[in-house]
């Protein structure tokens, strides 16, 4: 996964609320020190343990491009929405 799947991950992990994520962004702070505040670990061992864990998310298949993918989902408004998917490699 790309970084941005990560910071999204890490949003989702973390709890954040739109507006945390706009005020994290507009102070210029990163995601390490949540992270490490909440998990103990910084961003690039997160993106590692979510890389690790993703062969273990559901297969699903993607609307936008019909491929399948491991995908962190989260369930809102009735519907599921992919947070951050990577493709399946049978």
């Amino acid at each position: 996964m790309d970084i941005l799947d990560i910071q999204l991950v890490a949003e989702k992990a973390l709890g954040l609320t739109e507006q945390q994520v706009d005020e994290l962004i507009e102070n210029g702070e990163d995601y390490d020190t949540p992270l490490m505040k909440k998990f103990g670990v910084d961003l690039n061992t997160f993106a590692k343990i979510v890389n690790a864990l993703t062969p273990l998310t559901p297969i699903i298949q993607d609307p936008r491009t019909n491929d399948l993918i491991h995908a962190f989902v989260t369930f809102q408004n009735g519907h599921g929405q992919i947070i951050a998917g990577q493709k399946f490699n049978a």
